[in-house]
């Protein structure tokens, strides 16, 4: 069988005295993609950090065996200097591999224009280019991506779906926090989070039922 690339057992994560997770057990395996969804200031963008190795757990055990590399794109991706955005992909360890995603990102057009004057969704695909370009192959990576599809037109939205899938395909493991529940009933299986807990976890099907939605969100499900 083959083993979990990320996996948390018990996991807590305290931050400025708030505990943000608690009790949290998953896995993310290799060639699967996992949706961390829920409402805000449920824990999603902590979870991700913590298997990104950005913040300590207080708590639990938490396993990394990504073999092929590790790519991590924030909620909000931000850069301190005016770079264009080919010079902010020369940060990538494999440069050609993030300029050549961020063409297949449909966004190979801005390499001269300056990261501030791009919109929230441009400075999405460069540092998601730069995400995508950290697995040195696409076996045994594990991509971890806060809100990918936000501020995203159709066109780019199809071909972020479009590269995780091929990635996944590959042997990629593919870890997702969004509200996006499109995006989220795509995936293999889908981990609701509630004030730093799971609420449940499974194939997006039996976990995002319209009960665990209406308890979870207060919302009648569209269509239930």
């Amino acid at each position: 069988m083959t083993e979990p690339l990320v996996q948390a057992w018990g996991l807590g994560v305290t931050l400025g005295g708030s505990r943000v997770l608690d009790g949290v057990s998953l896995a993310a395996e290799p060639a699967r993609t996992l949706a961390v969804v829920g409402p805000n200031g449920a824990g999603k963008t902590t979870l991700l950090r913590a298997f990104a190795g950005l913040v300590p757990p207080s708590d639990g055990e938490l396993r990394l065996r990504a073999t092929g590399g590790t790519g991590y794109c924030p909620q909000n991706p931000s850069c301190a200097w005016d770079f264009t955005m080919g010079e902010l992909l020369m940060l990538s360890p494999r440069p050609e591999a993030a300029r050549e995603w961020c063409v297949r990102l449909g966004a190979g057009g801005l390499m001269e224009r300056r990261i501030f004057v791009l919109s929230g969704g441009e400075r999405r695909m460069a540092h998601l280019a730069l995400a995508l370009s950290n697995a040195e192959e696409p076996y045994g990576s594990l991509l971890l991506l806060d809100e990918p599809t936000a501020d995203l037109d159709a066109g780019r939205r199809q071909a972020v779906i479009d590269a995780l899938a091929t990635l996944r395909s590959a042997g990629t493991s593919v870890v997702i926090a969004t509200h996006d529940f499109e995006l989220a009933h795509s995936a293999d299986t889908a981990a609701v989070l509630a004030e730093g807990r799971l609420i449940a976890i499974g194939p997006p099907d039996s976990s995002l039922t319209p009960e665990v939605v209406r308890k979870t969100w207060g919302v009648q499900p569209s269509g239930a």
